[in-house]
């Protein structure tokens, strides 16, 4: 998982790539794969949900999530997870710029 976090003026720019196979029941029926995709995403900063997803499996593979909030700053830390259908769960922190 990549993530990035800029602050513009007082908003918090924030974009995460998720390297997942985001296979739904039909795709994983054509591709003889078990269905397994990202279920739901959460961002936290300074130990406060700045973002939260619930996802299907009608999302790309390798999905790109972009979001916005304010209430940070530079230095502070954007901690991302991601949890799938199988409770595969991955989590990434980065610095705000």
């Amino acid at each position: 998982m990549k993530v990035k976090a800029k602050l513009k003026g007082d908003v918090v720019n924030v974009k995460v790539l998720a390297k997942h196979v985001n296979a739904g029941p039909e795709e994983a029926e054509k591709k003889k794969i078990d269905a397994n995709f990202i279920t739901s995403v959460v961002a936290k900063c300074n130990d406060k949900v700045v973002y939260e997803m619930s996802g299907s499996g009608f999302v790309s593979k390798n999905p790109l999530y972009k979001f916005k909030f304010k209430g940070a700053k530079a230095g502070d830390k954007v901690e991302v997870t991601w949890t799938d259908l199988k409770g595969k769960t991955e989590t990434k922190a980065k610095a705000i710029k």
